[in-house]
């Protein structure tokens, strides 16, 4: 069993101690490092916001296209097929691609489809806050990838 790390939501209750942001410019390196070293290039990068819960880039080469997704505030990178529609959750993760490894030398955790794929109801969510909790109540997403990449406000 997996247990999701506090902050997995992007939400904190008021009066809670704010959960730390990942660090957007060490993303952004950690993608123009990866991209180099198949020689590909990064499209635009996305920050979060209020919604999203993450940041995106896409990087692109001949015969690759791939979205790169960084949790906003726990640093873990996950990899999908197409880039992320407002609103609509994420169900096309795939799996790291060879060339991620520079984004564990960066310092983030890369997520792999079984584990963001993982229905919700076989997770320990016992590290969440308590506002965490009632979001996950209010928006009943089904899988670690949906509760970790979301759309909610």
């Amino acid at each position: 069993m997996i247990r999701v790390a506090r902050g997995a939501t992007g939400f904190w209750g008021q009066g809670d101690d704010p959960v730390p942001q990942v660090d957007v410019v060490a993303f952004k390196t950690a993608c123009h490092v990866a991209a180099r070293s198949i020689g590909a290039t990064v499209g635009e990068v996305t920050s979060a916001g209020v919604t999203p819960s993450f940041h995106t880039a896409l990087i692109t080469a001949p015969g690759i296209r791939s979205t790169v997704l960084c949790h906003e505030v726990l640093p873990v990178v996950a990899f999908a097929t197409r880039s992320p529609q407002a609103g609509v959750p994420l169900a096309d993760f795939t799996s790291p691609p060879a060339w991620a490894d520079a984004f564990e030398r960066g310092g983030f955790r890369l997520l792999d489809v079984e584990e963001l794929s993982m229905p919700l109801a076989v997770v320990d969510t016992s590290e969440l806050a308590e506002a965490e909790l009632e979001q996950v109540r209010y928006w009943r997403p089904s899988t670690v990838g949906e509760l970790m990449f979301n759309w909610w406000d």
